[in-house]
């Protein structure tokens, strides 16, 4: 079982407070098709999105190649303005559980910079996942691991598009 998490594409600047991506993002989203299709990165079996406009158009490519529908996820929103840390905590830890209850699948998940930030603080790892390079998150980039039957995230890669 593993799980590969995305922050979304670069999204465009407007004040719609859903934006969709820009061009460069579009091109991210096809970039991530392309290291799928070159084998760079496993194909997924499952993709879980916000449902915010962005993530879905960084999985568009994705789905439609590989006839995968979006699955909207909740729990991969933002923090909420009223939402304090440890719900929020609380939230990201419910849905990483979840995922983990799958078996011989691969489920990406397509989030926002301050989702996949918390993440790394709580995922359960032997990798020291407070380095640095886990906490500066360019659109499109994402962190792969393999699930162990103990529940550890075993760390295999991190990537840019």
């Amino acid at each position: 079982m593993k799980i590969y998490i995305f922050r979304h594409a670069q999204k465009a600047m407007d004040f719609s407070g859903d934006p969709d991506l820009t061009a460069e993002g579009h091109g991210q989203a096809s970039t991530l098709l392309d290291k799928v299709l070159k084998n760079e990165l496993p194909a997924p079996t499952h993709l879980w999105v916000s449902p915010r406009k962005r993530t879905h158009s960084t999985f568009r490519p994705l789905a439609e190649h590989f006839k995968i529908p979006l699955t909207n996820q909740e729990d991969l929103l933002e923090q909420q303005g009223d939402e304090s840390l440890q719900t929020f905590r609380k939230r990201i830890g419910k849905l990483l559980e979840q995922a983990c209850e799958s078996k011989n699948e691969v489920i990406f998940m397509c989030s926002h910079y301050d989702w996949v930030i918390e993440a790394m603080s709580i995922i359960p790892s032997e990798t020291d996942l407070s380095e640095d390079h886990f906490h500066h998150w360019t659109p499109c980039q994402c962190v792969g691991f393999e699930i162990e039957k103990d529940g550890m995230y075993k760390f295999l890669e991190i990537r840019r598009m």
